[in-house]
């Protein structure tokens, strides 16, 4: 046996081992601390981004016990959460510190709350540790985790956001599928954050975004509203959200004498999204997904309309009537000549755009809404 053999078995050894010992460890730890955890309680689990971050704080005004672990570093977008894990290249390593984070932090918490199916570990291995000790898990889709490249072009011939794919066709990726029956093995509730995505998850429920609240303090900083009109798009992933057609809209308006001027931003921080959104006069985004997202509530807090796409069956009069512009990609030109004729109307939408989105999106029912669903869940715990 040569010595990069001897080597490799050595290592398979010593992981073997390690894992054994874990595993009795595990379940001594799961027969002791098995009423050792926080009252009211639940722990978020995502990658480094800041809508988790936001809704535990608001969570944390209704009483709960809610904290945000991260399993990213901090990025050049999102730096802030309670708890981060840091991952190892050394299977040991990384063994025995996901030990040592479930016991310390992860079990001490009623309810476990995945968003994009992020989890502790990549092999499950706690799963069975936190059914053992009665903690319940919701699965929260948040998009192409759950969504289905070929079913929404099946069902969404028209505008669909997987058409123009730039996001590696992340939806059929064969781990993101191993990730899926993990879920729906574990899971205990089901939420989405859009009603789309009850195309691919029907028996989820729909928990609409929560409004961020440090955003209702900001107001429009707009100096000039005779001035060049700026138009705020924001995008990681350009092919999934019609940005190339945005952009030849917005070319042949200018070529029309049209004062319009398009600022896309990509992969920046949520500060600088907002810096820009304070002198915005629109911003405009997910105009093929079928609904609307976190940035365009966020554009509505700060007083700027969101020029956006919502399917017909989901609108109702409370869409119609606020600060929203509904409109597709093939009526976009036809759209935007509309309020740049007709500034006084533009101005209008401008009024009630923050007011209209606060009442869409009220932080104190949607809040009630998800307690009540981890009431429900914990409420099923065998006794």
């Amino acid at each position: 046996m040569n010595i990069k053999s001897a080597k490799r078995l050595l290592w398979y050894f010593t992981y073997r081992i390690t894992i054994f010992f874990l595993y009795v460890a595990n379940w001594f730890l799961a027969w002791r601390c098995k009423d050792n955890f926080y009252k009211n309680s639940v722990l978020h689990i995502s990658g480094m981004v800041h809508i988790p971050y936001y809704t535990v704080q608001i969570l944390r005004k209704y009483g709960i016990k809610a904290d945000y672990l991260s399993m990213e570093a901090p990025n050049q977008t999102w730096s802030k959460s309670d708890f981060q894990f840091r991952s190892s290249r050394w299977p040991q390593v990384q063994a025995i510190r996901e030990f040592i984070f479930f016991w310390r932090v992860v079990a001490k918490y009623e309810i476990i709350h995945s968003h994009n199916m992020v989890f502790l570990s990549q092999s499950g291995w706690e799963d069975r540790w936190l059914k053992r000790l009665g903690r319940k898990i919701v699965i929260n889709y948040r998009g192409c985790d759950i969504r289905e490249r070929r079913i929404n072009m099946q069902l969404q011939p028209e505008y669909d956001i997987c058409e123009e794919c730039d996001y590696d066709v992340i939806c059929e990726k064969e781990y993101l599928g191993s990730k899926r029956f993990r879920a729906e093995k574990i899971g205990d509730a089901f939420l989405v954050t859009t009603p789309d995505l009850l195309d691919f998850a029907p028996e989820a429920i729909c928990l609409p975004f929560f409004a961020p609240e440090n955003h209702t303090r900001m107001s429009n900083e707009k100096q000039h509203p005779g001035e060049e009109i700026k138009i705020l798009h924001v995008t990681n992933h350009p092919g999934i959200e019609g940005t190339e057609q945005i952009e030849r809209v917005i070319r042949r308006l200018r070529e029309m004498g049209y004062g319009v001027n398009l600022v896309v931003l990509k992969g920046v921080s949520h500060e600088r999204v907002l810096k820009e959104l304070s002198t915005a006069d629109l911003s405009i985004g997910k105009m093929k997904m079928g609904y609307y997202a976190n940035f365009q509530i966020e554009s509505m807090l700060m007083g700027v309309p969101a020029i956006t796409y919502v399917r017909l069956e989901y609108m109702g009069d409370d869409l119609r009537q606020s600060g929203f512009i509904f409109t597709d990609l093939r009526n976009l030109e036809k759209t935007l000549r509309h309020y740049l004729d007709n500034p006084k109307e533009l101005e209008q939408k401008r009024k009630i755009a923050k007011d209209s989105v606060l009442k869409l999106h009220d932080n104190g029912k949607i809040a009630k809404q998800l307690i009540s669903i981890y009431d429900q869940i914990k409420s099923e715990r065998p006794q």
